[in-house]
C-alpha cells in the first residue's frame, strides 16, 4: 500500500511538472508574439514590386554606425498610384517602436533623387554618410530576430 502511494505521488509530481513546463512554454510563445514585432513584416508582393523594395522605413535614430527606422505604410491604390505614410518627424516614438537596420560592408547604398516637379529621378551610389534623420528608405532584404538585414538601401531625396 505504501509503495502504491509513493508511485501515485511520483506520477502526480511528474504530471504536475509536465503541466507547469507546458504552461511556461505557452507563456513564452505568447510573449514572443506580443513584443511589438508585428511591425517587423516585409511589404506584400504587389507593393514590393511597385516600389522595388521589401521594406520602407523612415530614419529615426542615426548614431555612430547605428540606424533605426520607423515603419512606413505603403499601399498600391486602385488606380495603380502609391500612397505612403509615416510618423510625423515631430512624433515621440519609443525605442521599442523602432526597427534596427543591421547593415554590413556588403550592403549597397544608393541615393535616389526625385524631382519635385515630376521630372525624371536620378540614382547614384551612396554610403552610410548620406543618411539623414527623417529620410525615407526603400530597402531590399529580410527580417531576422534582431532587425532588418538589408542587401540594398535606397535613400529617397526630393529636390
Amino acid at each position: 500500500m505504501e509503495e502504491r502511494i509513493l508511485k501515485s505521488n511520483k506520477k502526480n509530481g511528474v504530471k504536475g511538472t509536465a503541466l507547469l513546463m507546458s504552461l511556461v512554454c505557452i507563456l513564452c510563445l505568447a510573449l514572443t508574439g506580443c513584443v511589438g514585432k508585428s511591425a517587423w513584416t516585409v511589404l506584400d508582393a504587389e507593393t514590393a514590386e511597385a516600389i522595388d523594395a521589401d521594406f520602407r522605413g523612415k530614419v529615426w535614430k542615426l548614431e555612430e554606425g547605428e540606424l533605426y527606422v520607423a515603419k512606413c505604410k505603403v499601399k498600391v491604390q486602385e488606380d495603380g498610384s502609391l500612397s505612403s505614410s509615416s510618423p510625423s518627424s515631430n512624433a515621440k516614438l519609443k525605442d521599442s517602436d523602432l526597427i534596427p537596420v543591421i547593415y554590413t560592408e556588403d550592403t549597397k547604398f544608393y541615393v535616389k533623387t526625385i524631382s519635385g516637379d515630376g521630372g525624371e529621378s536620378q540614382e547614384r551610389e551612396g554610403s552610410f554618410e548620406d543618411l539623414e534623420l527623417h529620410m525615407t528608405l526603400d530597402m531590399k532584404g529580410e527580417f531576422g530576430n534582431d532587425g532588418f538585414h538589408p542587401s540594398q538601401i535606397r535613400m529617397l531625396s526630393i529636390s
